[in-house]
């Protein structure tokens, strides 16, 4: 996922920011026993539900049963289970109301602890499975786990979100995953290894067939393209599911643009009621063909209501741009400016207050829409620049103690556009063990995220027929 994008998001949310730093404390705690494979900056974005996203956090997947279970309704508590994810699993819900889920029974046993997969469904694209745990005291409301699926790469990983609940039922586990391959299986067996609960390691392995639900699959040639024809989009095929819809697509931009976004913002119904989004996003690859950037992708929403006539898509485009960085102990003024918006960033002032441990830099925009007030550009540009360690800007993840994500911006002069930003050095905005040390501005580089200061561009609407 872009970080510009995601900081971007992450501001318009009100945060319980001691709730926040107690789950990022426990991540780092966790990362630092662990080690990472580095990740390419440029990488596929799903776009779920942000709010869900924060909840859920934790990688992984699940698949599901349905030969060696008996059918919903013999089993009606599992409906119960769902109801605990509403928010996070709106199709496993509805699927549990019209008893679509089937309950399964596998079972394992390490270190004293139960897991029992109890039940699963496989609608469109989407897969969940839900587990059961016994002979484990937690004493909050949820619980973490983590675990591996299939051969553990990385399309897996990224495709799949989990959490689990402390409910009137026990402690319960939801794996969902958004299947990472563009081909969608009738049926498969994969294996579900659960390696940790809490703190306490050990395996809890399952070999958990899956089966697709019904659905009807209709094939579509429209396409449309910008204004200015550097991006276009190619709508192949929907599925249409019990409770949702998977939309496969192709987007198309130029060379300039190979890690450009094309995503479907909304689809709405002949009546013009909007469909729910649930995934937006998925990539199966990028290639070159000629002078054009293909990528495969796939999108996936909610059920289409069955008396829909027709649906219109409505998708944009967003343009990325690598990042402007530069040093810090250059001579001021010093100007960045934009490859691809042509907004011009002018750093007029730096003062380093040693004692305080801020950094304070003064800004000026040239060049910029005048559809964006001060206060936006302060809250959804300017304050999310960074201070990354010079020696460390070829890396794609910067460890902790040599990175300053975003800062406290301020507008100075709204009518000339002047901004002043305080970045914290002693971590005070994240978490004390993110405190800089050894700050100088001759080791220290301003990273700016032009991406944020491209505006997005809408594709025309696609119609298409249901009836």
């Amino acid at each position: 996922m872009d970080k510009q994008w995601f900081n971007d998001e992450m501001n318009k949310i009100d945060v319980p920011h001691h709730d926040v730093r107690t789950a990022i404390k426990q991540g780092i705690t966790k990362a630092q026993k662990e080690r990472k494979q580095g990740k390419k900056m440029m990488k596929r974005l799903k776009v779920p539900l942000i709010a869900s996203s924060l909840l859920i956090g934790v990688l992984g997947s699940g698949f599901v049963n349905p030969q060696m279970g008996r059918v919903l309704a013999d089993v009606p508590f599992i409906g119960t289970f769902y109801s605990n994810f509403y928010f996070v699993d709106p199709v496993g819900q509805k699927l549990s109301e019209r008893k679509l889920v089937t309950a399964l029974n596998q079972k394992a046993n390490n270190n004293n602890i139960d897991v029992t997969v109890n039940s699963a469904y496989y609608d469109g694209g989407r897969i969940s499975v839900t587990f059961k745990v016994d002979n484990l005291k937690v004493d909050s409301d949820e619980f973490y786990f983590d675990f591996k699926i299939g051969d553990d790469s990385q399309k897996w990983q990224t495709a799949a979100s989990n959490i689990g609940k402390v409910t009137s039922e026990g402690l319960i586990g939801h794996i969902q995953i958004d299947y990472p391959e563009k081909e969608l299986p009738k049926k498969m067996t994969l294996p579900l290894n659960i390696t940790s609960i809490q703190d306490i390691k050990g395996k809890w392995e399952f070999n958990v067939p899956i089966r697709q639900l019904p659905n009807k699959k209709i094939y579509v040639t429209e396409s449309v393209a910008t204004k200015d024809k550097k991006h276009g989009m190619q709508l192949e095929s929907i599925t249409l599911g019990k409770e949702s819809s998977v939309f496969d697509y192709k987007a198309i931009h130029t060379l300039e643009g190979k890690y450009d976004w094309t995503r479907i913002e909304k689809i709405t119904d002949d009546k013009g009621q909007e469909i729910t989004k649930l995934m937006s996003g998925e990539e199966f690859g990028r290639n070159q063909a000629g002078n054009k950037i293909v990528s495969e992708e796939r999108s996936i929403f909610g059920k289409i209501p069955n008396d829909a006539k027709f649906i219109t898509i409505y998708s944009n485009v967003m343009e990325i741009e690598n990042s402007g960085i530069h040093p810090l102990n250059s001579p001021t003024p010093f100007v960045m400016k934009s490859k691809r918006s042509g907004v011009e960033l002018t750093v007029k002032k730096i003062q380093h207050k040693e004692k305080e441990k801020k950094l304070i830099v003064q800004f000026k925009l040239n060049n910029v829409s005048k559809e964006k007030s001060a206060d936006e550009l302060a809250r959804n540009f300017i304050g999310l620049f960074y201070l990354v360690d010079s020696s460390m800007i070829d890396q794609d993840i910067k460890p902790l103690g040599h990175i300053v994500k975003g800062n406290d911006a301020y507008v100075l002069d709204e009518k000339n556009l002047l901004f002043e930003s305080t970045f914290n050095l002693d971590g005070e905005w994240f978490l004390p063990e993110t405190a800089i040390e050894n700050f100088t501005l001759e080791g220290y580089s301003l990273e700016v995220p032009f991406t944020t200061s491209v505006p997005v561009k809408q594709l025309p609407p696609i119609k298409v027929k249901l009836k």
